[in-house]
């Protein structure tokens, strides 16, 4: 990315859910409220979400529709927009000369080429893992949700639903091999009713990376659920390895979240 310090957060690998918060006065109910949610959107196949998160002057915006077992997210961070479909094992990226760089770890002459094309990738490839992560229904889950549920609150209007609110504290994270240190407040949207369906997810506080610290804000909302997710693979589709840039470089960040992989 090209966006300061948000290069860092913006985007970057899943993680399992973490749940390390003190006991609070109802903090059991509001974990198994949690768990349910989760449990019921894993097993209504598919959603539909928005996503942007904004720190350190820069922010990223992910539109997404993940299934059990593709998903498709369009990502715009700044003035750069680019596409990740992912179906069964294969993913696919289409983006510009700078986002080609950025999430593949493609030289720039190899960019400039294929600009605007598909690129597949496959398992093996370097930025795979990065680039594929967040985008099906449970990787999307798991790394944009990631708090430590202890209250439970009364129920309330969001986004036209009857919900139900559960906060706790924002929770670390390791992405590449970095902890991403997160000190803050979440809230987790749920509908009233069963089957209890996550309508928003809210962060406000600070991330440290890289020991740099900076204020965030993530507002994620879901819709859609069990609607099904249609992914084709693109027509001619360059495949990764055909590039000539052998592993290629690591890239320095990956799509959520959710990145699509979660923004922090």
């Amino acid at each position: 990315m090209v966006v300061g310090l948000a290069v860092v957060i913006l985007v970057g690998a899943g993680v399992t859910l973490i749940v390390t918060s003190s006991p609070g006065p109802n903090s059991s109910a509001a974990r198994q409220l949690e768990r349910a949610a989760l449990r019921a959107t894993i097993d209504a196949g598919s959603f539909h979400y928005v996503s942007t998160f904004t720190s350190a002057g820069a922010s990223q915006t992910t539109v997404g529709d993940a299934g059990s077992s593709s998903g498709r997210q369009v990502i715009t961070i700044g003035p750069d927009t680019f596409t990740v479909l992912v179906k069964g094992r294969s993913c696919y990226f289409q983006g510009n000369e700078r986002q080609m760089v950025e999430q593949l770890g493609l030289p720039v002459a190899v960019a400039s080429t294929y600009a605007g094309r598909w690129i597949s990738l496959a398992p093996g490839d370097s930025p795979y893992q990065s680039v594929s992560v967040a985008v099906t229904a449970r990787s999307a889950l798991s790394s944009n949700i990631a708090f430590a549920p202890h209250k439970e609150s009364g129920a309330s209007v969001h986004s036209g639903y009857s919900v139900l609110g559960i906060t706790g504290s924002m929770t670390n994270q390791v992405q590449d091999g970095q902890t991403v240190k997160a000190k803050g407040t979440a809230t987790l949207y749920v509908t009233a009713s069963h089957p209890h369906l996550p309508v928003a997810y809210t962060e406000s506080g600070k991330i440290t990376v890289l020991g740099q610290t900076n204020q965030s804000t993530l507002v994620i909302t879901f819709s859609r659920w069990g609607e099904p997710v249609s992914v084709n693979a693109p027509v001619g589709a360059v495949s990764y390895s055909s590039l000539g840039a052998g592993n290629g470089s690591p890239p320095t960040t990956g799509p959520p979240v959710l990145t699509a992989a979660h923004p922090r």
